[in-house]
């Protein structure tokens, strides 16, 4: 353990000294070195260019000295790599340490309760296991009854939904095959449970009595009385038949009304009928006044009140 300790802090300083800043001066000084090399490069370029124009031999120039800086760094880069094989290496070692500590814990935890069965069992082995073993089972045995009823509930939540689908799909065809059934009589829904049959609506005609000249050469000029008929749109009958669908009588109260092509209402009636009975039609006729001067272009209708009779 010391010599981990002493190889982290070894690494720890080392890295630290090759992450610290460059002083200002260490930076000027190698500013310059370079600048000096610089210089001395292109000294010997033009020395070497002036030689080849002359077409002499010189022998070559040494080589210049090694700075002794670069070997220190060389050796502290190859000493920071070993420190980090080594760190690595480390990590693999503490990494390996733990699972062996979490096996050893584990371990120790089997044997103390291997220690409390001991105590409570005593030392036969044999019965100790089977004890164990009838354990284990009756677990088992729980664990499939706590599975299978779950299951069983899931599938009465599911069989519960089919029926309440099922019923629910019955009543919709129940309800659709009765508003057919209507349907096929002539009656259309108006809601809770109350039809309209179909309706005719009829304009009067008015008679109007005027003269016409006429004329004759033994006569002469004189008037013929002209009769003139014409469709007053102030007023207008309707005829229909009003239905009650429920399993109750009731008493009905239905409006009509009648719209121009523009959509405004131009006229309404009321029909009311009172202790209607189940899929009875009931006959009626009103007279309405409208507020135009030719025909209606739609009507709509709706239900006012349908209130069971006490």
């Amino acid at each position: 353990m010391t010599r981990w300790m002493s190889i982290l802090l070894a690494s720890l300083l080392a890295l630290t000294v090759s992450a610290a800043p460059t002083p200002a001066w260490a930076q000027n000084q190698e500013n310059s070195d370079n600048q000096d090399e610089q210089a001395d490069e292109q000294a010997e370029e033009q020395a070497e260019a002036a030689d080849q124009d002359d077409g002499l031999e010189k022998p070559a120039k040494p080589a210049p000295p090694r700075d002794p800086r670069n070997a220190v760094i060389e050796e502290l880069v190859a000493e920071i790599g070993k420190l980090r094989a080594e760190l690595l290496s480390m990590r693999e070692e503490m990494a390996q340490a733990r699972l062996e500590a979490d096996l050893a814990k584990r371990e120790l935890e089997e044997l103390q309760q291997f220690i409390r069965d001991n105590r409570e069992y005593g030392d036969d082995f044999a019965q100790y296991q089977a004890i164990k073993e009838i354990a284990e089972r009756e677990e088992r045995i729980r664990r499939q009854q706590e599975t299978r009823a779950k299951r069983e509930e899931e599938m009465a939540r599911r069989r519960a939904e089919r029926n309440m689908a099922a019923a629910q799909q019955e009543v919709i065809a129940a309800e659709q095959a009765e508003m057919e059934k209507y349907r096929r009589a002539g009656f259309e829904p108006l809601g809770l449970d109350a039809y309209l049959g179909r309706t005719g609506f009829f304009y009067h005609q008015q008679q109007q009595t005027g003269a016409r000249v006429e004329y004759e050469p033994f006569l002469g000029r004189f008037l013929e009385p002209v009769q003139t008929s014409y469709i007053d749109y102030s007023e207008m009958t309707i005829s229909g038949s009003a239905l009650n669908a429920s399993d109750e009588v009731r008493n009905l109260g239905i409006a009509i009304a009648f719209f121009d092509r523009r959509g405004n209402q131009v006229g309404a009636t009321t029909v009311q009928i009172n202790n209607a009975r189940p899929d009875v039609p009931y006959p009626f006729t009103a007279l309405v006044k409208m507020a135009l001067d030719g025909p209606f272009a739609s009507s709509s209708s709706w239900v006012l009140y349908a209130d069971p009779v006490e």
